[in-house]
């Protein structure tokens, strides 16, 4: 074959993909609207407990039954014991630095974040907020520019004026 094909297998993990993060983008949204809707009726420390213990709990839900099945089939294959077969899931376990970075995810872009954002969608409407959230694009290429000096090709800026253009034209009132 010759540049410019495309194969079935590699098409359908794009629809995939494409799919995943439409997918991700209406559950974005749904909680953007839902946070706006109740974020007047709940203190901002609270509320970001509940949500966080909620994701803790899925999170570890989830992590703990990828352990149990990586577990499982070490010993159903006879491949060392339980701490050999948690190794790959995550390399970084023993590292402090990993741990810090972690931590800090955890907090800072986490929770710190999403207090700041609902005391925000208490004075604002879920449009006007969808707006200003649109803008992540802008700070994570200002960002990248100042912290990693990486440059964005036109492509990339384009496309990024296109969404917050798109979130300000749906967003209207």
């Amino acid at each position: 074959g010759g540049g410019g094909e495309v194969s079935m297998g590699a098409a359908a993990d794009v629809l995939r993909g494409d799919t995943m993060v439409l997918g991700g983008a209406l559950c974005w949204s749904m909680y953007i609207f839902r946070t706006s809707k109740i974020a007047s009726s709940y203190d901002e420390l609270k509320f970001q407990f509940a949500k966080n213990s909620l994701m803790a709990l899925l999170y570890g839900g989830w992590a703990a039954w990828t352990a149990v099945t990586a577990i499982s089939s070490a010993a159903a294959s006879g491949v060392g014991g339980w701490s050999e077969a948690l190794a790959p899931l995550w390399s970084g376990v023993a590292s402090p630095w990993v741990w810090a970075l972690l931590a800090y995810s955890a907090i800072g872009p986490g929770s710190v974040a999403d207090i700041l954002q609902q005391k925000g969608q208490k004075e604002t409407s879920a449009s006007e907020s969808n707006i200003i959230l649109c803008l992540e694009s802008v700070f994570t290429l200002l960002c990248a520019l100042l912290f990693l000096g990486e440059v964005s090709s036109l492509k990339e800026v384009a496309g990024g004026l296109l969404i917050v253009a798109a979130a300000a034209l749906a967003s209207r009132e």
